[in-house]
């Protein structure tokens, strides 16, 4: 049976490295973030691996009860986090279904998908990997980032699921319109009268059907 050998890799911002006798290559450089969970170093998309962040147009409760966007708080939490310092990641060969590549970034050493779970920016996805778990629990119990006050895990939010009065949230933040507009854009609006989200809206025209 032949074993592997682990080569240590020196990353210099901008190289993009194979660590030989593993499907691993280490890239390091300008990185950008593109949401809570997928960074862009050196133009390389990178869908931080075991963990899974709110999505950009979703929406959770704090610890009063009220509405905020979880998901551009946790854009925001991670581009202050990373500011301008270099970011490492460990990619996989293989590419998720969107041609993502997969991994782990570090930022001076520190986990970066470690930190997102451990302060309650990120879940840990435990469906693909239970790694982030023990972060995930501590931040659960501390009531850190969104485990503060009430969400839907990411993976339910992308099936549909939804806090009662989300939908209220995007019909009138900022203005009608642009509220209505992301909405839609999530596939989310109209909203008909069997869904809960219709009683915390003004039916004004009285079609039960809101967030027209």
């Amino acid at each position: 049976m032949l074993l592997r050998i682990l080569i240590i890799v020196v990353c210099v911002a901008g190289s993009l490295l194979p660590v030989e006798g593993a499907d691993t290559i280490i890239i390091g450089g300008e990185t950008r973030v593109i949401d809570g969970d997928t960074l862009e170093v050196k133009g390389e998309r990178v869908r931080l691996e075991g963990i899974d962040a709110p999505e950009k147009g979703q929406s959770c409760r704090n610890a009063s009860g009220e509405l905020y966007p979880c998901g551009q708080a946790v854009i925001h939490a991670l581009h202050g986090r990373i500011g301008e310092g270099n970011v490492v990641c460990a990619i996989d060969a293989a590419r998720d279904r969107y041609g993502r590549a997969l991994g782990g970034c570090s930022l001076g050493g520190e986990d970066l998908n470690a930190w997102l779970v451990s302060e309650g920016h990120a879940l840990a996805y435990r469906r693909y990997s239970l790694k982030y778990v023990e972060q995930e629990e501590a931040a659960r119990a501390d009531g850190r980032g969104i485990w503060a006050g009430d969400f839907v895990a990411p993976w339910d939010w992308r099936r549909g699921e939804r806090l009662a009065d989300s939908m209220l949230w995007l019909c009138t933040t900022t203005t009608a319109t642009a509220g209505l507009r992301e909405a839609r854009g999530h596939g989310i609006a109209p909203v008909g009268r069997d869904h809960p989200a219709y009683r915390y809206m003004d039916d004004r025209d009285g079609d039960d059907v809101v967030c027209e």
